[in-house]
C-alpha cells in the first residue's frame, strides 16, 4: 500500500528537480483525432494549446468533440479537460511520456427510431496514458497517446419509447487513442 504514496513522491521530487528553461517556455497549437473504445466506439477531433513551462513537463489543455453510434442511438461528446506529462526519455527530436488528466464532458444522446427522444448528462473524467512526441521540423511536433479514461457519470438507457439518464452515477472505464499534430509558435 506504500507504493502509491511513494510514487507521488517520486513523481513530484522529479518535477520540482526539473530545470527551468533559460528561453520562454513553449507553445504551441494542436489539432488532434480521436478514437474512443468503451460501451460502443466513437471518433472524433478537436484542438489543443501545448505548453512546456519546463525542460521535460509538458502541459496540454484540448478541447474535443466526439461522435459514436450505438443501435438507433447516436451520441455526441464534447470534451474540455488538460493533461500533464513528464518526459520519462527525452532527445532533441524524439520524448517518451507518461501522463495524467482530469476533464468535463457534456454527453448528448438522440434516439434516431423516437423522433425527438434526447437526453443529456456532464461527466467528470479522469485519464492516465502513455505517450510520444517526435520533432518532424524545427516548429512541427507529431504525438501519439493512449489513455485509460474513468468517467463519473450518469448512464444513458432506452426503454420502450424513452431514452434517458440513470438516476443514479455509475463509473464507466474507456481507453482511447490520440494522434496530434503541433506548431510552435
Amino acid at each position: 500500500m506504500r507504493t502509491l504514496p511513494t510514487l507521488l513522491l517520486s513523481l513530484g521530487a522529479l518535477l520540482l528537480s526539473s530545470t527551468a528553461s533559460a528561453e520562454a517556455p513553449t507553445v504551441s497549437l494542436g489539432a488532434r483525432a480521436l478514437l474512443r473504445e468503451g460501451d460502443y466506439a466513437m471518433a472524433g477531433a478537436g484542438g489543443q494549446l501545448r505548453l512546456r513551462p519546463f525542460q521535460r513537463v509538458g502541459v496540454d489543455l484540448y478541447a474535443d468533440s466526439l461522435f459514436g453510434r450505438w443501435e438507433t442511438v447516436r451520441r455526441t461528446d464534447v470534451e474540455v479537460g488538460g493533461t500533464l506529462q513528464y518526459d520519462l526519455l527525452h532527445t532533441d527530436r524524439f520524448s517518451l511520456h507518461p501522463l495524467l488528466g482530469a476533464c468535463a464532458l457534456l454527453a448528448f444522446a438522440d434516439d434516431q427510431d423516437r423522433s425527438g427522444t434526447t437526453a443529456n448528462d456532464i461527466w467528470f473524467g479522469v485519464r492516465a496514458g502513455l505517450g510520444v512526441a517526435v520533432q518532424l521540423g524545427d516548429r512541427v511536433t507529431l504525438q501519439a497517446q493512449v489513455q485509460a479514461l474513468l468517467y463519473l457519470g450518469h448512464d444513458f438507457n432506452s426503454q420502450r419509447w424513452i431514452l434517458g439518464a440513470d438516476d443514479s452515477l455509475s463509473v464507466t472505464p474507456m481507453g482511447q487513442g490520440v494522434l496530434a499534430i503541433n506548431y510552435g509558435l
